[in-house]
């Protein structure tokens, strides 16, 4: 979830930074763009399938997620150039500045795509949980979301949506301690992990397009008040996660937002569901502004797109057309968003192998490459998030 539509990132920086802590919370973007329908379906559905299990995964989604965010913003303070003009400009890999940005384009515009029906579903059952709808509801949420996009600012009505949207959070860190503190929690050793539910909360905690939110934010800011504010983002994003898993052991089963609903309410009462209703949907209507607008900057930052321009706005139409399609037929409403952050899971490594390679350019960054212990993580997590994309294609194959 995140709110900054008609300002860019940077102008949104500068717009709050007026202290040390202040400049450090610009970076609260990147959590608020992970915490979203997204991450309540995967971690609910982890926490149902393998509980606390899980909570290793969503630990090492985080850590990773830190350490390869660092990255894509320490490239652009450092170099002060935004990563997709790197990519395509003279310090790209050698014969790889014309070939490089269309593949990473096309890849964070579908990733982008797969999100945006996970965003309308999400929304939509929110609402479903506050009065009976029905999937035709997309349409007149898929019309604001175009509305707000073509002409409006979304800067005021975000505002309101985080608060709701951290309100949700705020019940299940309570539900969570409720949880926690009694005896119906379900426990796994590691041998349970699945690998498809690994994917998914690696693609939903590391969000790829975040790559050029960060970026983006990194532009006028510093490394120090930089690496605060992700470690702040990355670890209050982890506990709301963890949180979430919690709440889904307690759940019997999860094939609906329903079911979560009930499971809340049996812990905190009926409020339980009317604050799950109004934060998802907020979470769902203010991400659907924002996968579409990330694919559109993509374009803007690796092949120059002009900022409300024919193919900017092409992009972010075609990005919500594809989630509204898919949204609209009878699949599980769940089971897409999962399977979008899968999706994005297995893209994850190829545009994370990017920002690696950047971050380890001495040319361009001098002192400030990574350090051995930085290589060591985003080696270790690269080799193995490459290996579970292979175990999973394989499996799909020996289907």
């Amino acid at each position: 979830m995140q709110f900054v539509v008609n300002c860019g990132p940077h102008q949104y920086a500068k717009a709050i930074a007026t202290s040390s802590w202040g400049r450090a919370l610009v970076w609260s973007l990147i959590a608020a763009a992970f915490i979203g329908p997204g991450t309540v379906a995967t971690a609910t559905r982890a926490g149902t399938l393998g509980g606390y299990g899980y909570l290793p995964v969503v630990a090492l989604a985080a850590l990773a997620g830190y350490v390869f965010m660092e990255m894509a913003a320490r490239v652009t303070i450092v170099s002060q150039r935004p990563l997709g003009k790197l990519l395509r400009g003279p310090d790209s890999y050698r014969g790889c500045s014309g070939v490089l940005p269309p593949i990473l384009y096309l890849a964070i515009a579908f990733g982008c795509a797969a999100y945006q029906a996970g965003n309308l579903l999400g929304a939509l059952g929110g609402l479903g949980l506050l009065l009976p709808v029905s999937r035709y509801w997309l349409l007149p949420l898929a019309t604001g979301v175009a509305a707000l996009l073509w002409w409006g600012s979304t800067r005021s009505i975000g505002r309101v949506m985080t608060v709701l949207v951290v309100g949700m959070g705020l019940l299940f860190v309570v539900a969570a301690a409720h949880i926690a503190s009694g005896e119906n929690t379900v426990s796994v050793d590691g041998s349970g992990i699945d690998t498809s539910m690994l994917l998914a909360l690696l693609g939903t905690t590391i969000v790829p397009y975040n790559f050029f939110l960060a970026a983006g934010l990194g532009t006028g800011s510093d490394l120090p008040d930089m690496r605060r504010g992700l470690g702040l983002s990355f670890g209050v994003g982890a506990l709301i996660t963890g949180c979430i898993v919690v709440v889904g052991s307690a759940a019997g089963s999860f094939i609906s937002f329903g079911d979560l609903s009930a499971t809340l309410q049996g812990v905190l009462g009926d409020y339980g569901r009317l604050v799950l209703g109004v934060g998802l949907f907020a979470a769902g209507f203010s991400s659907a502004t924002t996968a579409p607008l990330a694919a559109a900057l993509a374009g803007q930052q690796l092949l120059g797109f002009e900022p409300g321009g024919a193919k900017f706005r092409v992009t972010w139409i075609v990005v919500l057309l594809c989630g509204l399609t898919v949204g609209l037929t009878d699949w599980n409403m769940v089971g897409v968003i999962v399977a979008a952050q899968v999706i994005n899971g297995l893209l994850l490594p190829f545009i994370a192998l990017v920002v690696f390679l950047l971050a380890n350019r001495r040319g361009l960054l001098g002192q400030h490459t990574n350090r051995w212990w930085q290589n060591a993580v985003g080696a270790g997590v690269l080799a193995f998030v490459f290996y579970k994309a292979g175990q999973f294609f394989w499996s799909l194959l020996a289907a």
